[in-house]
């Protein structure tokens, strides 16, 4: 499987800070480590577009604590996005994977009974029902 644009990846998640990344201090503006870019492709994001350490050490912040909170990764992200799936960079990492292995049961097509667009993992619908929308369930901070 290749690679995810981390502009596609952004977008996915929501993350205003990263969209709207501006460099601060003078070490942001250098060019990132080989050791960087190294860890986010082995993250599954194509490394090509970041040019800044800064922009990649935030973004390696967001991989480790997406992790951490055990959420979707990139690749899940794009895979069941590119099903009609929504949301999904607010789903967790079990979730998706198990709707990924329903996906390839069926085909490598939405499983029957389910539809994309309408699915809400259980992780969520307690989200929802309180009002929020999936992606402000959590914070960064």
């Amino acid at each position: 499987m290749s690679l995810v644009d981390p502009l596609q990846f952004e977008m996915s998640i929501l993350d205003e800070d990263l969209q709207e990344y501006e460099p601060t201090f003078g070490w942001e503006l250098e060019e990132p480590t080989q050791r960087q870019l190294e860890t986010i492709e082995k993250m599954g994001l194509n490394p090509d577009s970041i040019t800044t350490k800064g922009y990649a050490t935030m973004l390696l912040d967001r991989l480790m604590k997406r992790i951490q909170m055990h959420m979707t990764t990139p690749k899940q992200i794009r895979l069941l996005e590119r099903y009609g799936f929504k949301d999904v960079g607010a789903w967790q990492f079990d979730e998706a994977s198990r709707m990924i292995s329903r996906v390839h049961m069926s085909g490598w097509s939405v499983p029957r009974g389910v539809t994309a667009s309408e699915y809400i993992p259980e992780s969520l619908k307690q989200t929802l029902q309180y009002g929020q929308k999936p992606i402000e369930a959590f914070s960064w901070d």
